[in-house]
């Protein structure tokens, strides 16, 4: 019954426009209805922030306060190898150095996507496997255009990944990137956005604001539905976010810093 309600009580989403809601009181909202087995899924998928959130502790990178843990708990966890995932420590235990723990920061993003991917069934494995390709996506198509080396932005990814092994394939290819069929709109959106960083990001961020837009418009009254919403959101207050702060290269932010949203 508690889906119905909150369904019912969300403001609708558009691209482009300032939401009626924050991510804080869609959460409050959660908090009061949902049960504790739907409130562990919406604690897996902010983990997907609070990932993120780890390469803010050792560079100017901004907190994310829509994570499950503060900064200070963030820091406190990683100390006592508490809570968190051991992936997280594995990571810290293999890189003492900040500068290394930014240079391969993309390593703990791999684990990342790998692990929780494996965990999880259904939706949020859909959920899981969008956000994964895309990413693997914008990295192979950005080191193609940048002339970067394929095999070293990707040398973290489990090769065995269908998505994965169709970018390394280009590694000596010459041409433009090859995107897979299931992605070729991804193709048309980063082709409309030519070379323009701003452009790119706002593209990127309406390419998957769509997915889970449609996604929720598409499981109406169910928790797979609102838990889309919610990526929705943090998806739209991000793109404003960044109007705001404005000249950041995103397609580096997505792709080395592990942004979620």
């Amino acid at each position: 019954m508690s889906n119905y309600f909150i369904y019912g009580v969300l403001p609708p989403l558009e691209f482009g426009l300032l939401p009626d809601i924050s991510s804080k009181e869609l959460t409050e909202l959660f908090e009061l209805n949902f049960s504790n087995v739907a409130m562990r899924k919406v604690h897996t998928l902010k983990l997907w922030i609070d990932i993120s959130n780890i390469y803010a502790l050792f560079s100017t990178k901004r907190f994310d306060s829509r994570g499950n843990y503060s900064k200070s708990t963030m820091k406190a966890l990683i100390a006592s190898q508490e809570e968190l995932p051991s992936y997280v420590f594995d990571f810290f235990d293999s890189y003492e150095k900040e500068e290394e723990r930014k240079k391969y920061f993309s390593k703990l993003i791999a684990s990342y996507f790998r692990e929780e991917r494996h965990k999880s069934s259904g939706y949020l494995m859909q959920f899981l496997t969008f956000e994964h390709d895309v990413r693997v996506l914008l990295a192979g198509f950005r080191a193609k255009s940048k002339g970067f080396d394929i095999g070293e932005e990707l040398q973290f990814e489990d090769l065995d990944n269908p998505v994965v092994a169709s970018v390394l394939m280009q590694k000596d290819r010459g041409g433009n990137f090859q995107f897979p069929i299931d992605y070729e709109d991804l193709e048309e959106v980063l082709s409309q956005a030519e070379a323009n960083p701003s452009k790119q990001y706002e593209e990127i961020a309406r390419y998957r604001f769509n997915f889970y837009i449609n996604y929720f418009t598409n499981n109406t009254f169910s928790l797979q539905g609102i838990l889309a919403y919610m990526i929705a959101l943090w998806i739209l207050e991000d793109f404003f976010a960044l109007k705001r702060e404005e000249g950041e290269n995103v397609l580096s932010n997505i792709v080395e810093r592990g942004n979620v949203s």
